[in-house]
């Protein structure tokens, strides 16, 4: 399967031949320079790789799917994704055998969760009532290891032919008349009477099949005339025969008993007595009937698998798959059932669920690849794109029905999509996008990490709302914080609820959130700034930085020998600057950000001098503008046109689910300063960030 996936992922087109909602023509587009703006024009489409779900997209669609929660548990232990451009989502393709027994697991697990949720299973028919057993209920009876010197016991009675119960003889281990009238039943044979028979009689103890085999034969070759034999369900013949001198009379019988039926083995005289002792021997192989007999492939498993597929595939299941599944649901049907498990549905069923959420097109994405979806599928594709990028899961009923319907075929309706889907998903979004690119996704350090993470959602949340410019995650003028949290920071407390706002200039922006500022403090006093210049540098303005080379290691490690530590933290940060060739030229730019953040302490406190009582005091310029505290280092951040375009970055990355190309980078311009030339809000930003995406692998043939 995942074979014919890559196939078709090299043979097909994503979306249908012609016009699309874009516009004619696809690919990337190239950025031309002349005498007037910069233009975007089509250049060559180029084909991604096949990106395979995160852990946590897998999680959230499994979840909606099922409709239900799922535990952190049942992912704890998967191999971790890595990030690709600072995001999760765009991994490349990785099997190793600990990631496959992982996965298979959840998938057990999962399907066993359908099983248990009724609701996915309402349409199927209704479940047989639970029987109390009338007698011990067993997977195997035997006659010989099941006699015993009571009545009743492990279905068994011991009676003559009138239906009189015989009384046990514990001298010769055997049971006979109240008044001996020479008819026994012992362990392993019986004798008939006179006037009445010796009668074995099982009882079923709920309705079931039973499989049953053994023979009568001569137990007295000396003489008579032999017996007639017979076996009677509720009083009606199944079998009978005669047993000559020296002869047996072998059965074989499969036979479907309900709840309280009767089976009698029978020893009958034919013109004497005299040398009747028979022997028997019996196997019976016992199989309850399954509760859930009525559910066959029509009834109940089609339509749920049809569900599933469809939806943990986020496009309709084609015809040769539901066939597929078929074909493993009835095998493992068979299987089980001649297995003997109690409900062999069950364990068809399970076969069928762990196949289907293992399958490639649940694992993988597709919908990212030429090829990888019909062209009739095109609208489920655009669909799942908003979806998994919007709310890192399925698409949700209305988007569904639409894209069922036809109606993703223009750009207005998409976007409108976009819009509502951004907004019934806003804390989704936050998490995933918003947590992983300004690294919130985990609780921050400490006992107060998951407090200082909440503030980070919140915050960004917040402006999402209402699409305030990305400027305002600097310095939104608020933030929410629990009580917790807001004593730490000497805020005002609040009764208003767990999480309250609070209108401030001195927390909230990204800059001055608990959150970034201990995370980023790990490490000696020396590293702190040099970590948190980093995470500005990178997060926010997106300015890669070279690898240390063994060459520059080696340098490090040199200056940090020679610097003074009794020196101020400024001055020993100007001293490896200044003593240094190779890194001198990184810490220009990352001693100016890092120092500025100085008045924040490891623990995220505000302070204006170091533990020994120092000054904290800076004043080197971060691209010509001095940053001597957190506020000048936000407004000059904010001012920046590389932090809108970062951010146009950051956006366009995550909704194309690869890195932008150089010939994309109009497009970031255009995403950050449109021509308009309004300043859109975070909310308008992503959603022109994601029909960007889709415009740029519109592909046509």
């Amino acid at each position: 399967m995942l074979l014919a996936l890559f196939v078709s992922a090299c043979e097909g087109t994503i979306f249908s031949s012609g016009a699309g909602p874009f516009g004619a023509g696809g690919g990337s587009p190239t950025m031309t320079r002349d005498a007037g703006p910069v233009a975007c024009t089509p250049g060559t489409a180029q084909i991604p790789k096949l990106l395979r779900l995160s852990n946590h997209e897998y999680r959230t669609v499994a979840s909606d799917v099922l409709g239900v929660p799922l535990p952190e548990s049942l992912f704890t232990r998967w191999t971790p994704v890595a990030q690709v451009y600072g995001f999760d989502t765009m991994s490349e393709t990785r099997i190793d055998a600990q990631g496959l027994e992982e996965q298979l697991a959840t998938a057990e697990s999962l399907a066993s969760l359908v099983l248990a949720t009724p609701a996915l299973t309402a349409h199927c028919p209704a479940v047989l009532a639970a029987q109390t057993p009338a007698c011990p209920l067993k997977a195997v009876y035997s006659p010989m290891d099941d006699f015993s010197d009571t009545q009743g016991r492990d279905c068994w009675s011991y009676l003559d032919s009138s239906g009189a119960q015989m009384v046990f003889d514990n001298a010769n281990a055997r049971w006979r008349k109240q008044v001996d009238q020479g008819v026994y039943l012992w362990r392993s044979g019986g004798h008939p009477g006179g006037t009445v028979d010796a009668v074995r009689r099982w009882v079923s103890p709920v309705d079931g099949a039973l499989s049953l085999s053994g023979a009568f034969t001569d137990g007295d070759p000396t003489g008579g005339d032999g017996v007639t034999v017979s076996i009677l369900k509720n009083g009606t013949p199944v079998f009978t025969q005669d047993v000559a001198k020296r002869g047996q009379a072998p059965f074989s019988l499969t036979l479907n008993v309900t709840r309280g039926e009767q089976l009698d083995f029978v020893v009958n005289r034919k013109g004497t007595t005299a040398y009747d002792s028979t022997g028997f021997t019996a196997s019976m192989n016992f199989r309850q009937t399954p509760r859930k007999q009525a559910w066959t492939w029509a009834s109940c498993v089609q339509p749920l698998v049809t569900r599933l597929a469809s939806r943990s595939f986020r496009r309709p299941i084609r015809a040769v798959e539901l066939a597929d599944y078929e074909a493993l649901f009835t095998t493992s049907l068979q299987g089980a059932t001649t297995a003997g498990f109690a409900e062999p549905v069950d364990e068809a069923l399970q076969t069928v669920l762990q196949a289907l959420f293992l399958s490639p097109n649940v694992v993988f994405k597709p919908e990212f690849v030429p090829g990888g979806l019909d062209p009739s599928e095109r609208g489920f594709g655009i669909a799942s794109r908003l979806s998994l990028t919007l709310r890192s899961s399925i698409a949700d009923e209305p988007l569904w029905t639409l894209a069922g319907s036809g109606g993703l075929s223009s750009s207005e309706v998409i976007r409108a999509q976009a819009t509502r889907l951004l907004r019934d998903n806003r804390d989704r979004f936050t998490h995933s996008f918003g947590g992983q690119w300004l690294d919130f996704r985990e609780p921050a350090p400490g006992m107060l990490g998951p407090s200082m993470q909440q503030e980070s959602h919140d915050v960004f949340a917040a402006v999402l709302e209402s699409n305030l410019p990305a400027e305002r995650l600097l310095r939104p003028g608020f933030t929410l914080v629990d009580g917790q949290l807001g004593r730490h920071y000497g805020l005002p407390l609040s009764g208003l609820g767990p999480t309250y706002r609070v209108t401030t200039t001195e927390r909230g922006g990204l800059l001055s959130q608990g959150g970034f500022l201990t995370r980023t403090a790990n490490g000696s006093e020396f590293r702190r700034p040099i970590h948190r210049g980093i995470w500005v540098l990178q997060r926010l303005l997106c300015r890669p930085l070279p690898k240390l080379d063994p060459a520059t290691l080696e340098e490090i490690g040199n200056s940090f020998n020679t610097i003074d530590r009794t020196l101020p933290l400024p001055e020993q940060m100007k001293a490896h600057r200044d003593t240094t060739t190779r890194c001198g030229g990184c810490h220009n730019s990352i001693d100016p950000v890092g120092l500025s953040l100085e008045q924040y302490d490891p623990q995220g406190l505000w302070r204006t001098t170091y533990s020994n009582g120092a000054p904290i005091v800076t004043n080197l310029e971060l691209d010509g503008r001095v940053v001597r505290n957190p506020t000048d280092l936000s407004q000059a951040v904010e001012a920046l046109p590389d932090y809108r375009r970062c951010v146009a970055d950051k956006l366009l990355t995550f909704s194309l689910n690869r890195g932008p190309r150089e010939e994309e980078q109009c497009v970031m311009e255009e995403l950050a300063r449109p021509k308009s030339g309004a300043t859109p809000g975070l909310e308008t930003m992503t959603v022109d960030a994601l029909m960007k995406a889709l415009e740029l692998t519109e592909v046509t043939p």
